[in-house]
């Protein structure tokens, strides 16, 4: 049976992991001492491989007692709770911030509204550090994060300052919803959707690859990137069997061949060319 396979119209790293992994080579090339990232710089295994095989370490607590004037430190991504930060800045002589601009953004936000007395809630996963990160700039623990019906009942009585915002990598869909309810139990809150426009514009991509006639969607990247699980899961919402495989190599071809349309969509942590060797791949079955 012939296959035919759709590339999604965006693909390649996001604007925030392309200035990071370049921050992150930069130093590499410039700085006299060793380079240390505080966790994953991005949720991808392979990118991961070649940061480290450029001379990035991942900062364990062991390498603490060993920091010198020459190391620096680079903030990932995702951020860097605030308290983190007083922490690094004491340790380390250079700490380059590689935060997404748009993680940033919210940051600041989340920061000023709640100084203005306003409750934050954040729909999103509280073990993500880019969640993680955000919450750490509410002042006064006037803070709630939302992922789940039952956690709705656990908010606050009679408020009237409320800001709803975002995870930046989390389904559209299921923040308009969750903003919804929250809604009405707080009527004058003010709703933010601060899902980044790499996010949506992917998360469109799947439904688009859809309407192209697609019966099933291979989605590239990092099996633990929250922006790659969500176009899986997207995609099986809207009915399409999903594949999240982290490169080429482990697409189950057999699986694949079931299928007359495949379409190939890959997360802002992955790399263009990983995505392309996947269509390369899916489309030798076309022969």
């Amino acid at each position: 049976m012939s296959v035919k396979v759709i590339m999604a119209n965006v693909s390649g790293f996001c604007g925030g992991v392309k200035r990071a992994l370049g921050l992150a080579y930069g130093a590499c090339g410039r700085c006299p001492g060793r380079v240390y990232v505080a966790g994953e710089l991005v949720h991808n295994r392979e990118v991961m491989e070649n940061v480290k095989a450029a001379g990035v370490k991942l900062l364990r607590d062991c390498d603490l007692e060993k920091i010198t004037p020459e190391d620096t430190l680079l903030i990932r991504a995702h951020g860097c709770p605030r308290g983190q930060w007083v922490k690094f800045r004491k340790l380390f002589h250079t700490v380059i911030d590689g935060t997404c601009p748009h993680v940033g953004k919210v940051s600041k936000m989340v920061e000023c509204e709640s100084g203005k007395g306003r409750l934050i809630i954040i729909i999103g996963d509280k073990s993500h550090p880019e969640v993680q990160t955000l919450v750490s700039f509410a002042k006064g623990d006037r803070v709630y994060v939302i992922n789940s019906e039952e956690e709705l009942d656990h908010l606050p009585d009679s408020l009237d300052q409320v800001q709803v915002i975002a995870q930046s990598t989390i389904d559209e869909s299921s923040f308009k919803s969750f903003a919804n309810k929250i809604s009405k139990i707080y009527p004058h809150a003010e709703i933010k959707n601060t899902i980044c426009g790499s996010s949506r514009r992917r998360q469109r991509a799947v439904l688009n690859l859809k309407e192209e006639g697609a019966q099933a969607v291979v989605v590239a990247g990092g099996i633990h990137s929250n922006n790659t699980r969500t176009l899986a899961q997207i995609a099986r919402k809207i009915g399409l069997p999903a594949f999240h495989v982290e490169t080429a190599t482990d697409l189950p071809i057999q699986k694949l061949k079931t299928f007359q349309v495949i379409g190939v969509i890959g997360g802002a942590s992955t790399d263009e060319e990983t995505t392309k060797q996947m269509v390369a791949n899916l489309r030798a079955l076309e022969n």
